[in-house]
């Protein structure tokens, strides 16, 4: 992965490199642990306050903030702050209040909002979950894989048609063939994985929005406020793109620059550090730690910042972009869904879940990319984390128990 939200993402991007060749070392486990322990302390925290002083010169003081963990309570707060209701509202929250079960209720969500004097709802912020970025990450991955397959394939039809004496263009491969090709140059690129030949560009891995904001207002409200962001100090707009369609939206992605490496360090100089031992770390070794790891990161971090109207909003909550509908459609949608890019989502979610995880001394890695697994795997493997072994006690309850050997029978 290559997370442009953390300071650290080019070593984070060099250990999924070798992970997903299989070149696991000693002390990657602890590296990862440590990169989002500081990062959780310096990054997020800074975009965060950060967007909050802007939302504050924006909208001025007597801003309140809650803080909500799952999609049905969020979609709850939203319905809540409405003000101006027209038809096609009324009849999506009507929708929602008449089929609470239809809108991915139970969903775990990590989101802040923003609201102004009035209950006026600003703004929304979210994190995205492990399990999330390691889905996104494997998409990208996927169209990587798909371009790999499809070349490897393209030399085996290649040798069809020098065998038959003609050009590539003019042969003719019934379907029986090409899904032959298709299997063994999958099979070829898997070997390539496991022979550690594989390389990927960061681009292949990037994610850009693991920190969102979203700021929500009329028209001109959202062009004063992307003018205000572009004015910004220790701000950069490095892209905007324009969505018009089912979603409508503008998306920013901006770049925030870091404090100075001595006030983070200051700042963190009183900080409990007891955490740390949660995760597997000595707090007194993370402690000592921490200043060279600010001092090695990159000095800014990214955030993606969309600008939408409350009835779009609604739209992406409840309506027509319904937004695990969205993410529902880009899973059907997606080019290569083969056993790599399966492996490779297995793998990235077991990587986070050793960054979060008590353990930070992994002996193998529980997945290959040139193998084959189910979800079963991935989730014993990261209960082994929390030192949680499967014991098969259900199992036993449909096992006739052998009959005793000895004793008195009554």
């Amino acid at each position: 992965m290559y997370l442009t939200s953390l300071m650290h993402r080019g070593d984070l991007f060099d250990i999924t490199l070798r992970w997903l060749n299989d070149d696991l070392q000693p002390e990657d486990g602890r590296r990862l642990t440590e990169i989002f322990l500081y990062e959780s302390m310096v990054s997020c925290p800074t975009v965060q306050d950060y967007m909050l002083r802007f939302f504050q010169r924006l909208y001025g003081v007597g801003l309140s903030v809650e803080r909500v963990h799952q999609k049905q309570d969020l979609r709850q707060r939203i319905i809540e702050s409405v003000h101006a209701p027209n038809p096609r509202i009324n009849f999506l929250v009507s929708a929602f209040r008449e089929s609470p079960e239809e809108f991915f209720p139970r969903l775990p969500v990590d989101a802040v909002l923003l609201f102004a004097p009035g209950h006026r709802l600003v703004s929304v912020s979210r994190i995205k979950r492990p399990a999330r970025v390691a889905e996104k990450t494997a998409y990208r991955m996927a169209d990587a894989l798909a371009n790999m397959i499809r070349s490897e394939a393209e030399l085996y039809a290649s040798d069809r048609a020098v065998a038959r004496g003609v050009n590539l263009t003019q042969l003719i491969s019934t379907q029986e063939q090409m899904r032959s090709d298709f299997m063994s140059a999958e099979r070829r690129v898997a070997a390539g994985f496991r022979n550690g030949e594989i390389s990927l560009d960061r681009r292949d891995l990037t994610i850009n929005d693991i920190i969102g904001f979203k700021i929500i207002g009329d028209a001109q409200e959202l062009d004063w406020a992307e003018q205000m962001l572009a004015e910004e100090p220790h701000v950069t707009v490095v892209e905007r793109e324009v969505h018009r369609g089912h979603y409508n939206a503008t998306n920013l992605q901006v770049d925030v620059e870091l404090p100075p490496v001595g006030q983070l360090v200051d700042e963190a100089r009183d900080m409990d550090w007891s955490a740390a031992a949660s995760r597997g770390l000595d707090p007194e070794d993370a402690r000592k730690n921490f200043p060279r790891f600010v001092e090695s990161g990159a000095r800014t971090v990214r955030t993606e910042v969309i600008l939408t109207t409350f009835p779009e909003l609604i739209e992406s909550e409840l309506g027509r972009s319904l937004h695990e509908l969205r993410i529902l459609r880009l899973r059907e949608r997606q080019v290569y869904s083969g056993r790599i890019a399966e492996n490779a989502r297995y793998l990235i979610e077991y990587l986070l879940a050793v960054a979060y995880s008590p353990t930070v001394r992994v002996p193998e890695l529980p997945i290959k990319m040139w193998g084959r697994y189910l979800p079963e795997t991935l989730g014993n493997a990261i209960r082994r984390l929390h030192g949680i072994e499967s014991t098969g006690v259900l199992l036993r309850s449909f096992t006739l128990a052998a009959p005793p050997v000895s004793g008195t029978f009554h």
